[in-house]
C-alpha cells in the first residue's frame, strides 16, 4: 500500500463570495472554479508535494466539481503525474436547503453533527458521507485502478482532491475517530496537503 494523502481544493469563487455550492449542476460542475489565487495555491501544494517525494508515479483522484478538478489538474501537472482520475464519490457533501446560501450556515450544520442530531434541512448525514469516503479509501489502499506494472501495484502514492467536509471526515476516519467529530480534526485550509492516517474508522460509521 502506498502513502495516502488528501488535498483540499484551492480558493474558489464561492469561497470569495461566501456561498455554499454543493448541489450537482452547472454551478458546481463548471461555473464555480478556482480564483487565480486558488490556482497558485494548488501549484504551491505541488511544490510542497515534490519536496515530500511525490512525483510522476502518484495517482491523483478528484471530485468532479470544477474547483476540485481544477486544483487536481494544477497539482498533477506540478508533480509530473498523469491526468487526474475523476470520482463522483468525492463530491462535496450536500448541504440541502443551505445550498447557494451564506457560508455561515456551516456552523449550524456542524453543531448538529457534533450532537449526533438529525438534519431536517436535507443536509447529507455524516454517516452517508463517511460511507462513500470509505469506499474510496478502501480502493486507494490497494492503489486505485490498475497499475501498469504488477510489481508496483498497491505501492503508488494516492492523492485525493476534494472538499472541506468530505476531507475532514476522511481525516477523522484515518485517525480512527468518530466521523461526527470531523470538526475536531485540525481544519484543512484551501489547497492544504496532508497525509491521511492509517485508520479507517469503519466500526464508527
Amino acid at each position: 500500500m502506498g502513502d495516502l494523502w488528501v488535498l483540499r481544493h484551492g480558493e474558489s469563487t464561492a469561497n470569495v463570495e461566501g456561498l455554499i455550492v454543493s448541489t450537482p449542476g452547472p454551478r458546481a460542475f463548471t461555473e464555480v472554479g478556482l480564483t487565480p489565487r486558488g490556482r497558485e495555491q494548488a501549484r504551491r501544494s505541488a511544490r510542497e508535494a515534490r519536496e515530500q517525494g511525490l512525483g510522476p508515479g502518484t495517482v491523483v483522484v478528484t471530485s468532479d466539481y470544477a474547483r476540485a478538478r481544477e486544483t487536481a489538474e494544477e497539482f498533477a501537472r506540478g508533480i509530473g503525474a498523469a491526468a487526474p482520475r475523476v470520482d463522483p464519490r468525492l463530491r462535496e457533501r450536500s448541504f440541502g436547503a443551505h445550498d447557494e446560501g451564506p457560508a455561515d450556515a456551516y456552523e449550524q450544520v456542524w453543531a448538529v453533527d457534533r450532537a449526533r442530531g438529525e438534519h431536517r434541512d436535507r443536509v447529507e448525514p455524516v454517516r452517508q458521507v463517511a460511507e462513500r469516503v470509505l469506499e474510496v479509501l478502501r480502493e486507494a489502499d490497494g492503489t486505485i485502478g490498475d497499475a501498469a506494472d504488477a510489481d508496483v501495484a498497491g505501492a503508488a502514492p494516492v492523492v485525493l482532491v476534494a472538499h472541506g467536509d468530505v476531507l475532514q471526515i476522511a481525516l477523522a476516519l484515518g485517525a480512527d475517530r468518530d466521523p461526527h467529530d470531523h470538526r475536531e480534526v485540525p481544519h484543512l485550509a484551501n489547497a492544504e496537503f496532508r497525509r491521511l492516517g492509517p485508520g479507517r474508522g469503519a466500526a464508527r460509521v
